[in-house]
């Protein structure tokens, strides 16, 4: 089941008024039951994995207490198991491996390899849990069907967001619904449903135009693309955890914040500090700083090696592949500049106007995302060189503004495609410029009606209805 879907939205209000109607106390159940249905609704097999691995998990976690004298042993076999089942599963997606199972998705209407919904995110999420144990952070769990509520959660299923077991699993208990809360998650989720279909599902036939590859285009289309693509990832990512911080509240739980104006971001450290959030937070704590603790007598070389250590791991989490490589040693690269020039950039803040300055940042930064995301966008490495042959090329194809420029991105250049690409831009530019006061009126319910009301006609009239249940990171 998608978050955009008719199954989802007929399912939601009933699910909605019986867990209002069950006692707190026997809420989580609801949420289990309906987690699993959302789960095993388009991929029963997706279902029966999940089962699997966090009866697997739940009781290799209670070995590990138990067991003081093997803990190390079955801590290392657990994380190796759930390490290699994801690397497996992502060297088949990618076709790595050799092994091309083709099924039908009817979720997709296409023909896709086995993908098992969920798994990216409940294994990281297993592998903290049994760390939080190993480290003697949290006790094991004692109830199955709890932990497979902290599995399954259908808000976070999919694409996160990452949520510690000692956060989010004590909510569960006697989750409080309050009025602001619901009224809240009500306008998360209307704001989800614009960013993805007024935004994203209009930005990706523009993106598409020039990444499909079929024609040659001038360089300035080509990094046009490349820069719409990055707002249409942003775009399509955190409307997807919109809908998900908005169905969580409806239920009087709380996720964590997964995204605050990454566009803006003055670094590229800042930009990871801001874009998918939770996820950063998991690889920080479980991947850089024990790397960097480990090698610590090695100075510098140290924050290097955390650096790369994460980006690579990041790489390999989100495809096998040699353009998620470059994508994560790019971000290692930019990342390790950032650190071993600290000292000559306090210098130029001396120089440059403040004001100056922040602006050539943000603008640096965006510049060097974008150019990441050509590869994270690119289908092969094959296809990353034409993109990048374009950029060498002259601006316009030789054919002019209107021909070589605009009609390549409005795909085709007839008056209705133009009057569509107008739209589009002009609706980017106005959600960027109003962004930050529409995300606080959110906070105050009471007094954003008139913004609900706003965003529900646009969703009407402006959105994109087909396809809109696929979102981009539901690959990884």
């Amino acid at each position: 089941m998608q978050f955009i879907s008719s199954a989802f939205f007929c399912a939601l209000p009933v699910v909605f008024l019986l867990y209002l109607l069950t006692k707190p106390k026997y809420r989580w159940m609801v949420l289990l039951a309906f987690s699993l249905l959302f789960i095993g609704w388009n991929r029963p097999y997706s279902l029966l994995v999940l089962l699997l691995f966090s009866t697997i998990t739940f009781y290799c976690g209670l070995l590990i207490q138990q067991f003081k004298n093997r803990a190390t042993l079955i801590y290392v076999c657990a994380i190796a198991l759930q390490a290699g089942c994801l690397i497996l599963l992502k060297s088949v997606e990618s076709g790595q491996s050799g092994l091309r199972l083709v099924v039908k998705d009817e979720g997709y209407k296409t023909d896709m390899l086995v993908v098992v919904a969920g798994f990216s995110v409940y294994t990281l999420q297993h592998m903290a849990y049994l760390t939080a144990i190993y480290r003697g952070r949290i006790q094991a769990g004692t109830q199955l069907f709890r932990f497979l509520l902290f599995s399954s959660f259908f808000a976070k299923f999919n694409s996160g967001p990452f949520e510690e077991p000692e956060t989010l699993i004590p909510q569960f208990r006697l989750p409080v619904i309050r009025r602001e809360m619901i009224l809240q998650g009500v306008h998360r989720i209307v704001l989800g449903l614009f960013k993805k279909m007024v935004l994203a599902d209009r930005l990706a036939p523009i993106v598409s135009a020039v990444f499909s590859g079929e024609s040659d285009t001038g360089s300035c289309t080509a990094i046009s693309a490349v820069c719409l693509f990055t707002l249409q990832l942003y775009f399509d990512f955190s409307a997807y955890s919109d809908i998900a911080l908005g169905t969580a509240k409806l239920f009087g739980i709380e996720l964590s914040e997964n995204f605050n104006r990454p566009l803006l971001a003055t670094s590229v450290s800042d930009f990871w500090r801001k874009w998918h959030m939770t996820l950063n937070r998991l690889f920080s704590t479980y991947v850089y700083y024990p790397v960097v603790y480990l090698l610590r007598r090695n100075g510098k070389a140290a924050v290097l090696a955390g650096i790369f250590s994460t980006f690579l791991i990041s790489g390999v989490w989100h495809g096998i592949g040699k353009t998620f490589l470059v994508w994560s040693l790019l971000h290692g690269c930019y990342l390790s500049a950032e650190y071993l020039t600290q000292k000559t950039r306090q210098k130029w803040i001396r120089i440059v106007p403040a004001k100056l300055y922040r602006v050539l940042c943000i603008s640096t930064t965006f510049i060097l995302v974008c150019f990441s995301n050509l590869f994270f966008r690119s289908e092969d490495m094959d296809h990353a060189r034409h993109l990048l042959s374009q950029f060498a090329s002259s601006p316009f194809s030789g054919k002019g503004v209107m021909l070589g420029y605009v009609s390549v991105l409005a795909g085709g250049g007839y008056e209705e495609a133009l009057f569509n690409f107008a739209v589009t831009v002009a609706l980017v530019l106005l959600f960027l410029s109003f962004e930050k006061g529409i995300h606080r009126r959110i906070q105050q319910s009471d007094n954003g009606f008139v913004q609900l009301f706003i965003l529900l006609i646009a969703v009407v009239t402006f959105g994109v209805f087909e396809n809109a249940g696929y979102f981009i990171y539901l690959q990884f």
